[in-house]
């Protein structure tokens, strides 16, 4: 089964406020290592450019977190309880 496939079976209850935010200004470089290193592609630039973080996906797995931490990364926690994603497995 396709990653993608697999990611479509879980449940998403997202938060009204996003757990992840970005610094104002960040390098290629950081931007790069932040589309590659989520495994949900929550990271992704829009037609000018600027990143979007796509939190309502969010697998909370740490790995943004991990990878690029305070150096592009303002702020990251777990989303409220009764928020956030409830794994579906088979």
């Amino acid at each position: 089964m396709p990653v993608s496939e697999s990611l479509a079976r879980n449940c998403y209850h997202p938060a009204d406020k996003a757990h992840i935010t970005l610094r104002p200004v960040l390098s290629d470089e950081q931007i790069a290592l932040l589309e590659k290193i989520c495994p949900a592609g929550l990271f992704r630039r829009d037609a000018a450019g600027k990143v979007n973080v796509h939190f309502q996906g969010c697998l909370e797995c740490g790995s943004c977190r991990l990878v690029a931490g305070d150096t592009a990364l303002a702020e990251w926690h777990h989303p409220p309880s009764g928020t956030g994603l409830t794994l579906r497995f088979g």
